[in-house]
């Protein structure tokens, strides 16, 4: 479900167009996980990476950017990773 949702959230906030020619570009992956969360990984056309904390309990998921031409990270804000998992009927 982490995934799924941090997919969800990352097609629908960033533009994919760009990578139509070369999927490579641009990606959502798992990471590690720890006893309270996953960490989904985002890759960005431009080189950035968006790491997403998604709480196993709450859903609440903490962003953090991280810039490796620069070496910069940065908090990128919270999400709740329920607001992006498909509703079923």
């Amino acid at each position: 479900m982490a995934y799924e949702g941090v997919c969800n959230y990352c097609h629908s906030e960033y533009d994919w167009s760009v990578a139509k020619g070369n999927s490579s570009i641009m990606y959502v992956q798992m990471g590690e996980e720890t006893d309270s969360a996953y960490q989904v990984i985002f890759r960005s056309y431009t080189g950035a990476f968006v790491n997403f904390y998604v709480n196993k309990t709450s859903g609440t998921t903490r962003m953090e950017e991280y810039v490796p031409t620069l070496d910069v990270k940065s908090e990128a804000g919270t999400i709740d990773i329920f607001d992006y998992l498909k509703k079923e009927n």
